[in-house]
């Protein structure tokens, strides 16, 4: 078995999907760039830049997940109070 058949672990997952949501940033960035007429930055600046932005989103989005959750965790719904809503 090689090591690209063994399942991923959560930090490499991880790091998939911030190269994956990186490169798509950077995509959208060098796409607009380039047909504005301004100074062309750095590619590998660019390519920095779209993976600190990923980096954030995914901080962003972990810290919602976690307010969510909390939030969901103070209901108490019982069975009881689902039969009133079909009424």
């Amino acid at each position: 078995m090689s090591a690209h058949d063994a399942p991923a672990t959560p930090i490499e997952s991880l790091e998939r999907q911030t190269r994956d949501l990186a490169a798509q940033i950077y995509v959208e960035l060098v796409g607009r760039v380039m047909l504005t007429g301004q100074t062309k930055p750095n590619p590998v600046d660019l390519a920095k830049f779209a993976y600190k932005l990923a980096e954030a989103f995914q901080s962003i989005e972990a810290d919602a997940k976690k307010e969510a959750t909390a939030k969901m965790a103070k209901y108490d719904v019982k069975v009881d109070d689902m039969t009133s809503w079909k009424k």
